[in-house]
């Protein structure tokens, strides 16, 4: 019973209310920053340093089996939305953008809590929130690598 008790201690703890909503800024900003960090360069099939050195090499999963991971196109997702061309950042990976637009939305809220020091306003219901996260984890991220997967199609160039 004893070795449990640090468990007691750890519930009773109060977190207080901004720092969740503190997070919620800091990752968006995060996303946002790094994003902005890495550019997009004249070989559309990567990102590149600020320095110019091209960031990472073709992917691993694509290169051993030739089909496209379903990761494949997120950085560039997040580079090309970051810089508000979306259409572009969806062609790459709508997942991606999907997720970058949640992190964005999560902070813009975060914000709002912050500055009004209403830590529950802008809440939204469960169901949108469930609905929101399984629309984009079937019809944004699964369902398109899917498609890529029995098309035989790699990410886009």
């Amino acid at each position: 019973m004893r070795a449990l008790a640090w468990l007691d201690r750890v519930a009773a703890v109060r977190i207080p209310w901004w720092v969740y909503n503190g997070g919620l800024v800091a990752l968006g900003l995060g996303a946002f920053a790094a994003a902005l960090f890495f550019r997009p360069g004249e070989d559309p099939r990567f990102v590149y340093w600020p320095g110019g050195a091209q960031l990472g090499d073709t992917c691993a999963f694509l290169a051993q089996t030739g089909m496209p991971c379903p990761q494949c196109g997120m950085t560039r997702s997040w580079v090309f939305a970051a810089r508000g061309q979306l259409l572009a950042a969806f062609t790459y990976n709508p997942g991606g953008l999907g997720l970058f637009v949640w992190l964005q939305v999560g902070a813009l809220i975060g914000a709002v809590r912050l500055v009004t020091r209403r830590p529950q306003v802008l809440s939204p219901p469960w169901q949108l929130t469930v609905g929101w996260a399984l629309c984009w984890m079937v019809l944004l991220y699964l369902l398109p690598w899917a498609l890529r997967a029995a098309t035989g199609v790699a990410p886009l160039p």
